[in-house]
Protein backbone atom coordinates (compact mmCIF):
# COMPACT_ATOMS: atom_id res chain seq x y z
CA UNK A 1 0.00 0.00 0.00
CA UNK A 2 1.23 3.49 -0.86
CA UNK A 3 2.26 5.50 2.20
CA UNK A 4 1.32 9.11 2.84
CA UNK A 5 3.75 10.93 5.16
CA UNK A 6 2.97 13.80 7.52
CA UNK A 7 4.88 15.67 10.23
CA UNK A 8 3.65 17.31 13.40
CA UNK A 9 5.38 18.53 16.53
CA UNK A 10 4.60 17.47 20.08
CA UNK A 11 1.68 19.32 21.68
CA UNK A 12 0.36 19.79 18.15
CA UNK A 13 -3.25 19.30 17.09
CA UNK A 14 -4.49 16.94 14.39
CA UNK A 15 -7.82 17.70 12.70
CA UNK A 16 -9.80 16.40 9.75
CA UNK A 17 -9.74 18.28 6.45
CA UNK A 18 -13.40 17.37 6.16
CA UNK A 19 -14.15 19.78 9.04
CA UNK A 20 -11.71 22.47 7.87
CA UNK A 21 -11.89 22.39 4.09
CA UNK A 22 -9.72 25.47 3.49
CA UNK A 23 -7.04 24.65 6.06
CA UNK A 24 -3.44 24.15 4.94
CA UNK A 25 -0.56 22.36 6.62
CA UNK A 26 1.65 25.40 7.16
CA UNK A 27 2.65 24.93 10.80
CA UNK A 28 4.25 21.94 12.49
CA UNK A 29 1.87 22.54 15.40
CA UNK A 30 -1.23 21.87 13.26
CA UNK A 31 -1.99 18.99 10.92
CA UNK A 32 -5.07 18.51 8.75
CA UNK A 33 -5.47 14.92 7.57
CA UNK A 34 -7.74 13.53 4.87
CA UNK A 35 -10.93 12.23 6.48
CA UNK A 36 -10.03 8.57 5.89
CA UNK A 37 -6.67 8.85 7.67
CA UNK A 38 -8.05 11.05 10.44
CA UNK A 39 -10.99 8.76 11.19
CA UNK A 40 -8.76 5.70 11.16
CA UNK A 41 -6.25 7.27 13.57
CA UNK A 42 -8.93 8.76 15.85
CA UNK A 43 -10.88 5.51 16.12
CA UNK A 44 -7.73 3.52 16.69
CA UNK A 45 -6.54 5.83 19.50
CA UNK A 46 -9.99 5.77 21.07
CA UNK A 47 -10.10 1.98 21.08
CA UNK A 48 -6.52 1.22 22.09
CA UNK A 49 -5.23 3.79 24.57
CA UNK A 50 -4.99 2.13 27.96
CA UNK A 51 -7.37 4.04 30.23
CA UNK A 52 -5.52 2.82 33.33
CA UNK A 53 -2.23 4.54 32.43
CA UNK A 54 -2.96 8.22 32.03
CA UNK A 55 0.71 9.17 32.24
CA UNK A 56 1.63 6.97 29.29
CA UNK A 57 -0.96 8.24 26.82
CA UNK A 58 0.76 9.80 23.82
CA UNK A 59 -2.48 11.42 22.59
CA UNK A 60 -5.54 13.16 23.97
CA UNK A 61 -8.90 13.14 22.17
CA UNK A 62 -11.42 15.96 22.32
CA UNK A 63 -14.34 17.50 20.43
CA UNK A 64 -15.55 20.99 19.59
CA UNK A 65 -19.16 20.46 18.73
CA UNK A 66 -19.11 17.87 15.96
CA UNK A 67 -15.49 18.58 15.15
CA UNK A 68 -13.15 16.03 16.67
CA UNK A 69 -9.46 16.57 17.18
CA UNK A 70 -6.37 14.69 18.34
CA UNK A 71 -3.82 16.46 20.49
CA UNK A 72 -0.29 15.10 20.55
CA UNK A 73 1.22 15.07 24.02
CA UNK A 74 4.90 15.11 24.97
CA UNK A 75 5.81 12.02 22.95
CA UNK A 76 7.98 12.03 19.83
CA UNK A 77 8.79 9.37 17.27
CA UNK A 78 6.97 7.68 14.43
CA UNK A 79 3.66 5.91 13.85
CA UNK A 80 2.71 3.96 10.78
CA UNK A 81 -0.75 2.46 10.33
CA UNK A 82 -1.73 -0.37 8.03
CA UNK A 83 -3.90 1.90 5.91
CA UNK A 84 -0.84 3.85 4.74
CA UNK A 85 -0.58 6.76 7.21
CA UNK A 86 3.02 7.56 8.15
CA UNK A 87 3.14 10.14 10.97
CA UNK A 88 6.35 11.66 12.34
CA UNK A 89 6.07 13.48 15.68
CA UNK A 90 8.97 15.89 16.19
CA UNK A 91 10.16 17.92 19.22
CA UNK A 92 8.63 21.37 19.50
CA UNK A 93 11.73 23.27 18.43
CA UNK A 94 10.37 25.06 15.35
CA UNK A 95 6.81 26.03 14.56
CA UNK A 96 6.91 26.78 10.83
CA UNK A 97 6.85 24.03 8.24
CA UNK A 98 9.70 24.94 5.90
CA UNK A 99 11.82 22.04 4.66
CA UNK A 100 14.94 23.50 6.30
CA UNK A 101 13.34 23.75 9.73
CA UNK A 102 11.84 20.27 9.49
CA UNK A 103 15.26 18.87 8.58
CA UNK A 104 16.93 20.79 11.43
CA UNK A 105 14.32 19.57 13.91
CA UNK A 106 14.93 15.96 12.82
CA UNK A 107 18.67 16.44 13.20
CA UNK A 108 18.27 17.79 16.74
CA UNK A 109 15.87 14.98 17.66
CA UNK A 110 18.17 12.22 16.37
CA UNK A 111 21.19 13.86 18.01
CA UNK A 112 19.38 13.83 21.35
CA UNK A 113 18.01 10.33 20.87
CA UNK A 114 21.53 8.94 20.55
CA UNK A 115 22.09 9.62 24.26
CA UNK A 116 18.82 8.16 25.58
CA UNK A 117 19.78 5.72 28.32
CA UNK A 118 18.74 2.07 28.17
CA UNK A 119 18.00 2.27 24.46
CA UNK A 120 19.64 0.98 21.25
CA UNK A 121 19.98 4.38 19.56
CA UNK A 122 23.73 4.75 19.91
CA UNK A 123 24.21 4.33 16.12
CA UNK A 124 21.29 6.54 15.03
CA UNK A 125 23.57 9.48 14.23
CA UNK A 126 25.74 7.33 11.96
CA UNK A 127 22.66 6.13 10.07
CA UNK A 128 21.38 9.70 9.75
CA UNK A 129 24.70 10.98 8.43
CA UNK A 130 24.51 8.42 5.62
CA UNK A 131 21.00 9.56 4.67
CA UNK A 132 19.57 12.73 3.07
CA UNK A 133 18.52 15.46 5.49
CA UNK A 134 14.82 14.88 4.85
CA UNK A 135 15.11 11.10 5.27
CA UNK A 136 12.06 9.74 7.14
CA UNK A 137 12.77 8.92 10.80
CA UNK A 138 11.54 5.35 10.40
CA UNK A 139 14.02 4.81 7.56
CA UNK A 140 16.80 6.15 9.82
CA UNK A 141 15.78 3.62 12.47
CA UNK A 142 15.73 0.85 9.85
CA UNK A 143 19.15 1.93 8.58
CA UNK A 144 20.47 1.83 12.16
CA UNK A 145 19.28 -1.76 12.51
CA UNK A 146 20.88 -2.70 9.19
CA UNK A 147 24.23 -1.22 10.28
CA UNK A 148 24.07 -3.09 13.57
CA UNK A 149 23.28 -6.46 11.95
CA UNK A 150 25.93 -5.94 9.27
CA UNK A 151 28.56 -5.33 11.95
CA UNK A 152 27.60 -8.66 13.59
CA UNK A 153 27.73 -10.58 10.31
CA UNK A 154 31.31 -9.43 9.75
CA UNK A 155 32.21 -11.98 12.43
CA UNK A 156 30.08 -14.68 10.83
CA UNK A 157 26.60 -16.01 11.61
CA UNK A 158 26.34 -17.23 15.17
CA UNK A 159 25.91 -21.01 15.56
CA UNK A 160 25.11 -23.05 18.65
CA UNK A 161 24.33 -26.63 19.60
CA UNK A 162 20.64 -27.49 19.37
CA UNK A 163 19.35 -30.59 21.16
CA UNK A 164 17.17 -32.87 19.01
CA UNK A 165 15.21 -36.06 19.59
CA UNK A 166 14.55 -37.96 16.37
CA UNK A 167 13.98 -41.43 14.94
CA UNK A 168 17.00 -41.93 12.65
CA UNK A 169 18.42 -44.72 10.48
CA UNK A 170 21.74 -44.92 12.33
CA UNK A 171 22.84 -44.65 15.93
CA UNK A 172 23.59 -41.00 16.67
CA UNK A 173 24.32 -39.36 19.99
CA UNK A 174 22.46 -40.98 22.90
CA UNK A 175 19.95 -43.81 22.40
CA UNK A 176 16.67 -43.13 24.25
CA UNK A 177 16.06 -46.74 25.27
CA UNK A 178 12.45 -46.57 26.51
CA UNK A 179 11.28 -44.38 23.63
CA UNK A 180 13.19 -46.54 21.15
CA UNK A 181 11.42 -49.70 22.40
CA UNK A 182 8.03 -47.98 22.04
CA UNK A 183 8.67 -46.77 18.52
CA UNK A 184 10.98 -49.36 17.03
CA UNK A 185 10.17 -52.72 18.64
CA UNK A 186 9.28 -54.13 15.21
CA UNK A 187 11.74 -52.04 13.18
CA UNK A 188 15.32 -52.77 14.12
CA UNK A 189 16.62 -50.49 11.37
CA UNK A 190 15.59 -47.33 13.23
CA UNK A 191 17.00 -45.74 16.37
CA UNK A 192 15.32 -43.12 18.54
CA UNK A 193 18.20 -40.88 19.60
CA UNK A 194 18.97 -37.63 21.39
CA UNK A 195 21.74 -35.65 19.72
CA UNK A 196 23.06 -32.12 19.18
CA UNK A 197 23.46 -30.27 15.91
CA UNK A 198 25.72 -27.25 15.50
CA UNK A 199 23.27 -24.99 13.70
CA UNK A 200 22.58 -21.32 12.87
CA UNK A 201 18.85 -21.90 13.43
CA UNK A 202 18.93 -20.52 16.98
CA UNK A 203 16.68 -18.04 18.77
CA UNK A 204 18.83 -14.95 18.23
CA UNK A 205 19.09 -15.56 14.47
CA UNK A 206 15.37 -16.36 14.17
CA UNK A 207 14.57 -13.02 15.84
CA UNK A 208 16.95 -11.15 13.52
CA UNK A 209 15.51 -12.80 10.41
CA UNK A 210 11.93 -12.07 11.51
CA UNK A 211 12.84 -8.43 12.11
CA UNK A 212 14.42 -8.15 8.66
CA UNK A 213 11.37 -9.74 7.00
CA UNK A 214 9.15 -7.17 8.71
CA UNK A 215 11.39 -4.24 7.82
CA UNK A 216 11.70 -5.18 4.15
CA UNK A 217 7.93 -4.67 3.93
CA UNK A 218 7.95 -1.48 6.02
CA UNK A 219 10.74 0.31 4.17
CA UNK A 220 10.14 2.51 1.14
CA UNK A 221 13.82 3.23 0.60
CA UNK A 222 15.53 1.29 -2.19
CA UNK A 223 18.95 1.21 -0.50
CA UNK A 224 17.49 -0.06 2.78
CA UNK A 225 15.45 -2.73 0.97
CA UNK A 226 18.49 -3.83 -1.03
CA UNK A 227 20.63 -4.10 2.14
CA UNK A 228 17.95 -6.05 4.00
CA UNK A 229 17.53 -8.56 1.17
CA UNK A 230 21.29 -9.01 1.01
CA UNK A 231 21.41 -9.85 4.73
CA UNK A 232 18.43 -12.22 4.45
CA UNK A 233 20.27 -14.14 1.72
CA UNK A 234 22.96 -14.98 4.29
CA UNK A 235 20.33 -16.38 6.67
CA UNK A 236 18.80 -18.95 4.33
CA UNK A 237 19.40 -21.77 6.87
CA UNK A 238 17.58 -19.83 9.59
CA UNK A 239 13.81 -20.10 10.02
CA UNK A 240 11.76 -17.02 10.96
CA UNK A 241 10.58 -16.97 14.55
CA UNK A 242 7.12 -18.45 15.14
CA UNK A 243 7.00 -17.28 18.76
CA UNK A 244 8.70 -13.92 19.38
CA UNK A 245 8.17 -13.94 23.14
CA UNK A 246 9.62 -17.43 23.52
CA UNK A 247 12.66 -16.72 21.36
CA UNK A 248 13.43 -13.44 23.15
CA UNK A 249 13.30 -15.30 26.47
CA UNK A 250 15.99 -17.69 25.23
CA UNK A 251 18.46 -14.87 24.54
CA UNK A 252 20.47 -14.25 27.70
CA UNK A 253 22.18 -10.89 27.29
CA UNK A 254 23.94 -11.44 30.63
CA UNK A 255 25.89 -14.18 28.89
CA UNK A 256 29.12 -12.74 27.46
CA UNK A 257 28.56 -14.73 24.26
CA UNK A 258 25.38 -12.74 23.60
CA UNK A 259 26.43 -9.37 25.05
CA UNK A 260 27.68 -8.03 21.70
CA UNK A 261 24.17 -8.58 20.32
CA UNK A 262 22.57 -6.32 22.96
CA UNK A 263 21.84 -3.39 20.65
CA UNK A 264 20.59 -5.67 17.87
CA UNK A 265 18.16 -7.41 20.23
CA UNK A 266 16.91 -4.11 21.68
CA UNK A 267 16.17 -2.92 18.14
CA UNK A 268 14.42 -6.22 17.34
CA UNK A 269 12.19 -5.84 20.39
CA UNK A 270 11.20 -2.37 19.22
CA UNK A 271 10.38 -3.49 15.69
CA UNK A 272 8.77 -6.86 16.45
CA UNK A 273 7.08 -6.11 19.78
CA UNK A 274 6.56 -2.30 19.49
CA UNK A 275 8.59 -2.13 22.68
CA UNK A 276 9.40 1.55 23.10
CA UNK A 277 8.45 3.84 25.98
CA UNK A 278 4.66 3.66 25.67
CA UNK A 279 1.95 1.02 25.73
CA UNK A 280 0.57 2.37 22.43
CA UNK A 281 0.24 -0.64 20.13
CA UNK A 282 -2.30 -2.85 18.35
CA UNK A 283 -3.15 -4.93 15.33
CA UNK A 284 -3.87 -1.92 13.09
CA UNK A 285 -0.35 -0.54 13.52
CA UNK A 286 2.65 -1.46 11.42
CA UNK A 287 4.91 0.42 13.79
CA UNK A 288 4.77 2.73 16.81
CA UNK A 289 8.11 3.96 18.16
CA UNK A 290 7.32 6.71 20.65
CA UNK A 291 9.42 8.26 23.40
CA UNK A 292 8.67 10.82 26.16
CA UNK A 293 10.57 14.01 25.35
CA UNK A 294 11.07 14.66 29.07
CA UNK A 295 13.32 11.59 29.34
CA UNK A 296 15.19 12.39 26.10
CA UNK A 297 15.76 15.99 27.27
CA UNK A 298 16.95 14.85 30.71
CA UNK A 299 19.46 12.31 29.36
CA UNK A 300 20.77 14.63 26.66
CA UNK A 301 21.37 17.53 29.06
CA UNK A 302 23.16 15.13 31.42
CA UNK A 303 25.42 14.13 28.52
CA UNK A 304 26.15 17.77 27.59
CA UNK A 305 27.06 18.76 31.16
CA UNK A 306 29.48 15.84 31.41
CA UNK A 307 30.98 16.75 28.03
CA UNK A 308 31.46 20.48 28.65
CA UNK A 309 32.27 20.64 32.38
CA UNK A 310 36.05 20.17 32.53
CA UNK A 311 37.31 20.49 36.08
CA UNK A 312 33.88 19.97 37.63
CA UNK A 313 32.45 16.83 39.21
CA UNK A 314 29.11 16.02 37.59
CA UNK A 315 26.65 13.70 39.31
CA UNK A 316 23.41 12.67 37.61
CA UNK A 317 20.36 11.39 39.47
CA UNK A 318 22.25 11.97 42.72
CA UNK A 319 20.94 9.91 45.65
CA UNK A 320 22.82 11.55 48.50
CA UNK A 321 19.78 12.86 50.41
CA UNK A 322 16.30 11.88 51.55
CA UNK A 323 13.41 14.18 52.31
CA UNK A 324 12.56 12.83 55.79
CA UNK A 325 13.45 10.28 58.43
CA UNK A 326 10.79 8.02 59.93
CA UNK A 327 11.42 5.44 62.67
CA UNK A 328 15.16 5.92 62.21
CA UNK A 329 14.87 5.18 58.47
CA UNK A 330 15.49 7.62 55.64
CA UNK A 331 12.51 7.90 53.28
CA UNK A 332 11.48 9.66 50.06
CA UNK A 333 14.79 9.85 48.23
CA UNK A 334 15.67 13.06 46.39
CA UNK A 335 16.89 12.65 42.79
CA UNK A 336 18.06 15.94 41.26
CA UNK A 337 18.93 15.46 37.59
CA UNK A 338 22.37 17.10 37.79
CA UNK A 339 24.62 18.16 40.68
CA UNK A 340 27.79 20.15 39.89
CA UNK A 341 30.65 20.25 42.40
CA UNK A 342 34.03 21.92 42.46
CA UNK A 343 36.21 22.99 45.38
CA UNK A 344 35.66 26.60 46.46
CA UNK A 345 32.86 26.99 43.89
CA UNK A 346 29.23 27.23 44.90
CA UNK A 347 27.48 23.91 44.34
CA UNK A 348 24.75 23.84 41.67
CA UNK A 349 21.68 21.63 41.72
CA UNK A 350 19.89 21.42 38.37
CA UNK A 351 16.62 19.87 37.31
CA UNK A 352 15.47 19.61 33.70
CA UNK A 353 11.80 19.96 32.77
CA UNK A 354 10.41 19.47 29.27
CA UNK A 355 7.55 21.95 29.62
CA UNK A 356 6.53 25.06 27.68
CA UNK A 357 7.04 28.25 29.68
CA UNK A 358 5.74 31.68 28.73
CA UNK A 359 7.93 34.61 29.79
CA UNK A 360 5.02 36.99 29.10
CA UNK A 361 2.63 35.27 31.51
CA UNK A 362 3.83 36.52 34.87
CA UNK A 363 0.34 36.36 36.41
CA UNK A 364 0.30 32.61 35.75
CA UNK A 365 3.85 32.22 37.09
CA UNK A 366 5.17 31.74 33.54
CA UNK A 367 3.52 28.25 33.53
CA UNK A 368 5.99 26.97 36.14
CA UNK A 369 4.26 24.40 38.28
CA UNK A 370 4.10 24.87 42.03
CA UNK A 371 5.30 21.26 42.45
CA UNK A 372 8.53 22.11 40.60
CA UNK A 373 9.14 25.08 42.87
CA UNK A 374 8.61 22.95 45.99
CA UNK A 375 10.90 20.26 44.57
CA UNK A 376 13.78 22.71 44.04
CA UNK A 377 13.23 24.18 47.52
CA UNK A 378 13.64 20.70 49.01
CA UNK A 379 16.86 20.25 47.04
CA UNK A 380 18.11 23.61 48.26
CA UNK A 381 17.51 22.81 51.93
CA UNK A 382 19.07 19.35 51.75
CA UNK A 383 22.12 20.36 49.72
CA UNK A 384 22.92 23.37 51.93
CA UNK A 385 26.35 23.00 53.55
CA UNK A 386 27.36 24.54 56.90
CA UNK A 387 28.96 27.43 55.00
CA UNK A 388 26.96 27.86 51.79
CA UNK A 389 23.62 27.29 50.13
CA UNK A 390 23.59 25.81 46.61
CA UNK A 391 22.64 27.64 43.45
CA UNK A 392 19.40 26.13 42.13
CA UNK A 393 18.59 25.95 38.41
CA UNK A 394 15.50 24.85 36.50
CA UNK A 395 16.22 24.16 32.82
CA UNK A 396 13.38 24.24 30.30
CA UNK A 397 13.47 24.02 26.51
CA UNK A 398 13.28 27.38 24.81
CA UNK A 399 10.28 28.17 22.67
CA UNK A 400 9.05 31.31 20.88
CA UNK A 401 7.49 32.47 24.17
CA UNK A 402 10.50 31.63 26.36
CA UNK A 403 13.79 32.89 24.97
CA UNK A 404 15.64 34.45 27.92
CA UNK A 405 16.46 33.73 31.56
CA UNK A 406 13.79 34.86 33.99
CA UNK A 407 14.56 37.14 36.92
CA UNK A 408 15.80 35.01 39.81
CA UNK A 409 13.34 33.58 42.33
CA UNK A 410 14.29 34.09 45.99
CA UNK A 411 13.22 31.44 48.49
CA UNK A 412 14.94 32.94 51.52
CA UNK A 413 18.31 34.49 52.22
CA UNK A 414 20.86 33.26 49.67
CA UNK A 415 18.70 30.34 48.53
CA UNK A 416 17.75 31.41 45.03
CA UNK A 417 16.48 29.74 41.88
CA UNK A 418 17.37 30.51 38.26
CA UNK A 419 14.94 29.53 35.48
CA UNK A 420 16.79 29.22 32.19
CA UNK A 421 15.84 28.26 28.60
CA UNK A 422 17.97 25.83 26.61
CA UNK A 423 17.98 26.43 22.87
CA UNK A 424 19.00 23.48 20.68
CA UNK A 425 19.44 25.73 17.67
CA UNK A 426 22.28 27.66 19.38
CA UNK A 427 25.77 26.72 20.50
CA UNK A 428 25.34 24.06 23.19
CA UNK A 429 28.80 24.42 24.72
CA UNK A 430 28.33 28.15 25.30
CA UNK A 431 24.96 27.54 26.97
CA UNK A 432 26.34 24.85 29.30
CA UNK A 433 29.24 27.11 30.29
CA UNK A 434 26.79 29.97 30.93
CA UNK A 435 24.67 27.78 33.23
CA UNK A 436 27.73 26.54 35.13
CA UNK A 437 28.81 30.14 35.61
CA UNK A 438 25.50 31.36 37.06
Amino acid sequence: MKKTSYNICEYGTIRSKEDYSNAENILLSELYLPATHFNSLYNYISANQDESKEGEKPFALSSKGKRRQIRVKNYVGVIETRDGLHLEILPKIHLSKTSNEEAETKQVFLRMLKHLKNSPFVNVSKAHLEAPKDFPILEVFIKSYILEVESQLQHGIKHDYILHEENVSFLKGKLKIIENIKRNHSNKARFYCEFSDYSPNIAINRVIKSTLLKLVNLSNNYQNIYSINKIISHLEDVEPSTDFKSDFSKINLANKLFLKYKTTIEWSEIFLMNKSFTNFKGVNLNMAILFPMEKIFEDYLAYLFKKYSDGYKIKTQDRAYFLVEHKSEKRFGLRPDIVIDKEEVRQKVIDTKWKLLDENSERRNYNISQADMYQLYAYGKKYTSPTQEPRLVLLYPSNPNFTKKLNEFIYEGDLKLEVVPFDFTKDEKEQIEFIIGL
